[in-house]
């Protein structure tokens, strides 16, 4: 089977084309909306008022928004903002699966991996549209979000927003990682997006318990309960934080990423610190934990909140690398929000709330900007709405429909990529049939190799089924072609095990179909040459690289296909396998 690592494919093209037009779409619904509304609000003034307060229900001054809740309804609406634009990184269609959601099936319990399979097989067949969908969802709630008020309108989008939290929280964080070895506070576990839940929830309460100190006091203690969990996960022997391995894997991963010199230098001293004295530092971490979060459970004091920041903050740093790093990012972790929802139980919130909104509300709607305040409103209200109702909608049709170019391309790393020209490495192996080939025999003719096992169940017969129907579309031209798979598997590598391959999928018909195979020796010196990977797991199939090289008829390598090994894409990979045999025929 093959291993995940390898370039991803870049579909950003297609992505970004997808979002320029359905951004196009929304913003003339939208301007068409406000529009309308200001017509509609010239002639109908008090009707449109009435309407605006159901949807909108913009407060009076004497019941203006208390100032710790607009800041976490503000600082909230701008981090599913920047979710959505890290969604829509150029590495995400084709790397989402990959990077993200395949390390979490393959440490899953089975039922989750159960659970979040239709997701996976959804994208996989539709990366693009996929992936637009899920940056409009989430750059949708956030402008609700910000739009505020307490109308209908507000209160569906933070409904809405808890619901997907706790959607993406099961289908994309898998529960936080919480039931996945290593889980930690350094992890983020239990998940960034359950803290986006969190504070959902408490825009939803009444606004009376922000004024009354109420969600104060529940946002202190929600994140003291929160921290002594990380303390737990950190002192559980079996997550592995006790280890040197355990412990510094987070600041060894964040410290090879790109970024600059001042970021990446204490956080490599961190790792150099925890890799040495590995029990002492996550004995002062779950110290520290231990006293932020009993201080925030049961004082008020500032000091535990400022300490807590400060930890966040620290966190957030060394121990996430502030989350968006590396071009997989889905959001700046699980610090990041932690602290802004902690940041709103500070004491000074309080402080003459009523009086800053309403200088806000006068500076902000003159009495010639009040007339635009409604339709300006509906503008970004119908921008939200389309987001994340019409555009999945709109895009529902392809997320059901079935596998499209995209997924071809993504699921073989961008599809047949050119080689700089240079020879091929050489071997001399046995084929099926116990007659001995050589790179040197195949001088002449368009030689394609790939690496299988023979007795792989899965992706390996998949890429021997693609050569052979490319071989069949090519017609008398397979007379020029040659089809070279070599063995990668260290212990069936006898000759008997590459012709029960070859006799099983019915490859011993095609005349130019050579399974190699060798001594252990020589096998692994020719897939070392063509750079293949090959591991051998304690339990289930060996691991190893997947991909087809394109040799010339002089012998020089021109063209790789990635992976390729999809069931439900086979047919796309034969076409693309078909037309670059053509393409160095002709030449």
């Amino acid at each position: 089977m093959p291993t995940p690592e390898g370039p991803l494919a870049d579909l950003s093209p297609q992505l970004f084309s997808l979002l320029l037009h359905s951004a196009a779409l929304l913003t003339i619904a939208a301007l068409a909306a406000g529009i309308l509304v200001l017509l509609f609000g010239w002639r109908h003034a008090e009707a449109s008022g009435r309407v605006n307060a159901v949807l909108f229900g913009v407060p009076a001054d004497s019941r203006t928004e208390p100032s710790a809740r607009r800041f976490l309804r503000t600082c909230f609406g701008l981090l599913w903002i920047i979710d959505g634009l890290l969604q829509a990184q150029r590495q995400m269609p084709g790397g989402f699966i990959r990077r993200v959601i395949a390390p979490g099936l393959a440490s899953s319990p089975p039922w989750l991996a159960d659970v979040v399979q239709p997701l996976a097989r959804m994208w996989t067949s539709h990366p693009v549209a996929a992936d637009a969908v899920t940056v409009w969802v989430q750059v949708g709630l956030g402008l609700l979000i910000l739009l505020g008020g307490r109308g209908i309108l507000s209160r569906a989008s933070l409904g809405l927003s808890v619901a997907w939290s706790l959607w993406v929280w099961v289908v994309g964080e898998f529960l936080g990682g919480v039931l996945a070895p290593g889980a930690s506070w350094l992890g983020g576990a239990p998940g960034a997006v359950l803290v986006y839940a969190l504070a959902g929830g408490l825009l939803l309460a009444p606004w009376q318990w922000w004024r009354s100190g109420r969600c104060t006091r529940l946002v202190r203690r929600a994140v003291g309960i929160w921290v002594l969990l990380g303390a737990g996960l950190q002192a559980l022997p079996w997550e592995g934080s006790w280890s040197a391995a355990g412990l510094s894997q987070p600041f060894v991963s964040n410290a090879e990423m790109t970024q600059p010199t001042l970021l990446r230098r204490p956080i490599a001293t961190v790792a150099t610190l925890s890799q040495s004295h590995p029990a002492v530092v996550n004995a002062a971490l779950i110290a520290i934990l231990l006293w932020v979060g009993v201080g925030l459970c049961v004082s008020a004091r500032s000091r535990y909140i400022v300490a807590g920041l400060v930890l966040c903050a620290a966190t957030w740093w060394l121990g996430q690398d502030f989350g968006v790093l590396g071009g997989t990012g889905t959001d700046p972790d699980t610090a990041l929000p932690l602290g802004v929802l902690l940041a709103t139980a500070l004491p000074d919130w309080s402080l003459s709330s009523a009086a800053r909104s309403r200088a806000v509300a006068s500076s902000v709607w003159s009495p010639r900007l009040r007339r635009l305040r409604e339709p300006l409103l509906c503008t970004v209200a119908a921008l939200g709405v389309g987001a994340v109702v019409a555009v999945p909608l709109l895009l529902a049709g392809l997320l059901l429909g079935p596998p499209d170019a995209a997924a071809v391309a993504a699921d073989s790393d961008g599809g047949v990529v050119a080689l700089t020209h240079r020879p091929a490495p050489s071997f001399d192996l046995t084929d099926q049939n116990g007659r001995s080939l050589s790179m040197a025999d195949l001088r002449g003719k368009v030689t394609l190799v790939t690496f299988l096992d023979p007795v792989c169940s899965d992706e390996c017969p998949v890429i021997a089924n693609q050569l052979a129907l490319a071989d069949a579309e090519i017609g008398s031209l397979a007379e020029r072609v040659e089809l070279v798979a070599i063995d990668t598997n260290p212990v069936f590598h006898n000759v008997s095990d590459v012709a029960a391959f070859t006799a099983s999928h019915g490859l011993g018909e095609l005349p130019n179909w050579h399974f190699l195979t060798g001594s252990a020796a020589s096998l692994q010196a020719v897939l070392a040459s063509y750079g293949v990977a090959v591991a051998v797991p304690s339990v289930g199939m060996i691991e190893h690289s997947t991909g087809i090289y394109f040799i010339s008829a002089d012998g020089n390598l021109t063209a790789y296909l990635g992976d390729g090994a999809n069931s439900d894409l086979t047919a796309g990979y034969g076409h693309q396998v078909r037309d670059e045999i053509r393409k160095l025929l002709r030449n």
